[in-house]
């Protein structure tokens, strides 16, 4: 039995439908090192998508996996494969934010840092690098400029205040998943420190 299942189809978003934009991580990446990225610096929200099968084993190392329901996890079909929506962040600037979670240290990145605390919490920083750029460069990337930080801090509040949708790797301000799952990932992420 999967940990997910299909639930909830959408339309992958473009410029038009919304100005979002959505692009593979680890082309952004390619984008990174060639000092050509299309991102720019302003501010907006995002989302990471991950396929399906990381997105399984990412949840799977949660104790608590029993209190996300399936049908709480947002999917889309991206190139005909599934992915699932786990983070939902803002920035008052998009381009630093994607180098930050592409190619930054960990300290850097609080999605790098939940990711490393997930999948590989006892490996060297040098191989937990790999496995964390790994899943990484397997996602897509969707985002939204906002007019200004103010309304992206509104548009994250709005989204994960209404709870349609779980973001089961968000910390802060995240009322989209129960108070217990928030202490396991937080402890993961402290066991990380010592």
């Amino acid at each position: 039995m999967t940990v997910l299942s299909t639930i909830s189809h959408k339309n992958i978003s473009s410029p038009k439908n919304g100005g979002k934009i959505i692009q593979s991580a680890a082309l952004i990446r390619q984008q990174i090192q060639e000092r050509h990225l299309e991102v720019e610096k302003l501010p907006g929200v995002y989302c990471w998508w991950f396929p399906k099968q990381d997105a399984e084993k990412i949840l799977s190392q949660f104790s608590k996996r029993h209190l996300i329901p399936d049908n709480s996890i947002q999917i889309r079909q991206i190139h005909g494969e599934t992915y699932c929506a786990l983070y939902f962040g803002i920035s008052s600037d998009m381009s630093r934010r994607i180098r930050w979670h592409i190619c930054g240290p960990f300290k850097s990145s609080t999605l790098r840092r939940t990711l490393r605390a997930i999948m590989a919490p006892n490996t060297d920083e040098k191989n937990a690098e790999t496995i964390v750029n790994r899943l990484i460069d397997n996602c897509y990337w969707e985002w939204q400029y906002t007019d200004s930080t103010i309304q992206a801090e509104k548009k994250e509040t709005d989204e994960l205040a209404q709870k349609k949708f779980a973001y089961p790797l968000n910390i802060s301000k995240n009322n989209t998943v129960p108070s217990e799952w928030i202490a396991e990932l937080k402890q993961m992420r402290s066991n990380l420190k010592k």
